[in-house]
């Protein structure tokens, strides 16, 4: 039962690749969808303040940490940045074979250290609709997230939210899981969605915490919205067997980038 879903997301990913022909009626379905937006430069409704204290336990690091962990992340920050300014990415994956790999801290911390680049404004999405977690990890005030826009309870510009002392990073939590996640993902207004969000901004990154790449076929299905991943892998916990299927299940899929967590060695090498 697995296999066969697997083998439809991968059907359903190939077909989405391939590009729709402009016609009446998707021109209509764009233009409904940005009626629900205030306008072309989208503002989030309320800048949210962080606890530092709390987010350092939880191993989320400030964009001005001068620990080694945080230069390794502006280390993957320039390496991001030059291979999307070169290649004209901006929509990228964070992902893991398995849970317990740190994606979505990973997806925190580079999201803010894209952020403190001068000339870069970034937008955090939580597409780990079976586990949601980044509200949670970041103490983020919301009442609901993108579980009501993707059950038609609510507009996009009511559930994004910006961060106080990060003017260019803006967060779109998901605070419950959804329902049949992986339809709702392969579903063509979440592709509308994502192609209304490039467009109005294609000089903003993307940066969407996703599940596991083994788990689930949640991410076989946004793979066609993907312009690259960056690979979370575990020291002494991720198999190799694990990161080659990944690599293999995700296909032409670009990896810019991999994190290795927990490694022995890191902490010991400083500049």
């Amino acid at each position: 039962m697995a296999m066969d879903r697997i083998r439809q997301a991968l059907d359903l990913a190939k077909r989405q690749r391939a590009p729709r022909p402009e016609t009446e009626d998707t021109i209509a379905e764009r233009a409904a969808l940005r009626l629900g937006f205030a306008s072309d430069a989208i503002e989030p409704r309320a800048r949210v303040p962080l606890d530092w204290e709390q987010l350092h336990e939880r191993r989320i690091l400030r964009w001005d940490d001068t620990r080694p962990a945080a230069h390794a992340y502006r280390m993957l920050r320039t390496q991001v940045l030059q291979r999307a300014r070169t290649h004209g990415l901006n929509t990228l994956g964070v992902i893991s074979a398995a849970n317990g790999e740190g994606k979505t801290v990973t997806a925190i911390n580079l999201a803010m250290s894209l952020a403190a680049d001068p000339n870069q404004a970034v937008l955090l999405i939580d597409l780990d609709l079976k586990r949601p977690s980044i509200a949670r990890t970041l103490g983020l005030p919301a009442e609901r997230g993108l579980e009501a826009w993707f059950a038609g309870h609510a507009a996009f510009e009511d559930l994004w939210c910006g961060i106080e002392g990060i003017d260019r990073l803006f967060v779109l939590p998901t605070l419950a899981a959804v329902p049949g996640s992986s339809e709702a993902l392969g579903d063509p207004r979440t592709r509308r969605l994502f192609q209304d969000l490039k467009e109005r901004d294609p000089s903003r990154l993307l940066i969407l915490d996703l599940p596991p790449v083994l788990l689930s076929d949640d991410v076989l299905m946004i793979s066609p919205l993907l312009d690259a991943v960056v690979l979370v892998i575990t020291e002494g916990r991720t198999r190799r067997e694990d990161v080659r299927r990944v690599i293999e299940l995700l296909g032409g899929t670009r990896v810019v980038g991999t994190v290795l967590n927990r490694a022995s060695e890191s902490e010991r090498r400083a500049y």
